[in-house]
């Protein structure tokens, strides 16, 4: 993970949401009310690790389908998820 600015963007996704629902003053002023832990970090730690070994997964079939081109000094996109899939 060296996509900082990626990183960042996790970390701050992650403390805006908890703040959002837990802190009890915005809850009164958002009329809204307290998420039970359990209720809150179980579905979304089971999506998290979904979506990450899929993306992990994709990755990895998008690098084995591309190849460096010594002569056009080009990468070139032989699998079918590196054309598709890969921007």
């Amino acid at each position: 993970m060296t996509n900082w600015n990626a990183n960042a963007a996790l970390l701050f996704e992650t403390v805006m949401i908890i703040i959002i629902s837990y802190l009890p003053w915005l809850n009164i002023v958002l009329g809204t009310r307290m998420v039970a832990f359990p209720h809150f970090m179980i579905p979304a730690l089971s999506w998290f690790s979904i979506i990450f070994f899929y993306d992990e997964i994709r990755k990895f079939y998008v690098r084995k389908g591309m190849r460096k081109d010594p002569k056009a000094m080009r990468t070139m996109y032989d699998g079918w998820l590196a054309r598709n899939t890969y921007y």
